[in-house]
């Protein structure tokens, strides 16, 4: 193995760690600092309709056209109710669609599990704590989807994965960091460092298939994707009616 190879391995490794890390300090209710700013964007010459012209000053002998600037502004998170409330409600429409796809298919569905330690104590930890999960959640569906073979649950796993990264992109912005950690080509989270992310969260799987177990056919991908969405949807749910009033 190159030392290039190693490097990206311990890279790795290391962008694992911190991500484990912070979920285990999330759960025991640690309070993590998000900053959020105003991100501001300089607009170029503005132009006018109609007969007016627009304002103009004179440098010397030559006149040009005043500059506008235009700052565009990233909400605050206690502004962003709306959008969190629409999270929440999709993360509640993934779990009836993958009990629906199941059910379909004449799956066993896994009992919801119940879970721990997903109460934030203030918006900026809620937050930054929605950006780990929604990006897990995307790392998740792009470890599945490979192993798919039904088409059917392909395009059911699909329909939500986009909608996972659209979540991810927008609480990757909000929180003032690179709307895609990964560059151009989002990678996937294998199926033991999931297990390790959300673990801390589970109490009780009531049941439920272990989430560590090998993920023999569809129907246990689909259940495994159903455990993940259970924990986001149970996480929005107690925490952005509680938050934004």
């Amino acid at each position: 193995m190159t030392s290039l190879h190693i490097q990206k391995n311990v890279n790795t490794v290391q962008k694992g760690a911190l991500r484990r890390q912070f979920l285990r300090r999330s759960a025991t209710g640690v309070a993590v600092a998000a900053s959020v700013g105003l991100l501001a964007a300089c607009g170029g010459q503005t132009t006018t309709t109609g007969s007016s012209n627009p304002p103009t000053k004179t440098t010397g002998s030559t006149p040009t056209s005043a500059a506008a600037t235009t700052m565009l502004a990233l909400p605050a998170l206690s502004d962003t109710k709306a959008a969190f409330t629409e999270i929440m409600n999709d993360e509640t429409a993934h779990v009836a669609f993958l009990q629906a796809a199941l059910q379909k298919a004449g799956a066993t569905v896994r009992p919801k599990p119940t879970f721990k330690g997903l109460a934030q104590p203030d918006m900026a930890s809620f937050a930054k704590l929605s950006q780990v999960f929604e990006n897990v959640g995307v790392g998740a569906y792009l470890m599945a989807a490979p192993a798919i073979s039904s088409k059917a649950y392909l395009a059911a796993a699909g329909s939500i994965l986009t909608i996972e990264a659209r979540h991810a992109g927008f609480l990757d912005v909000l929180l003032s960091m690179p709307v895609s950690a990964n560059g151009a080509f989002d990678k996937p989270i294998t199926q033991a460092d999931i297990v390790k992310d959300v673990s801390p969260f589970i109490e009780s799987l009531n049941g439920g298939q272990d989430p560590s177990a090998a993920l023999a056919n569809d129907a246990d991908i689909l259940n495994f994707a159903l455990l993940l969405e259970f924990l986001e949807a149970e996480f929005y749910t107690t925490n952005v009616p509680t938050l934004f009033k």
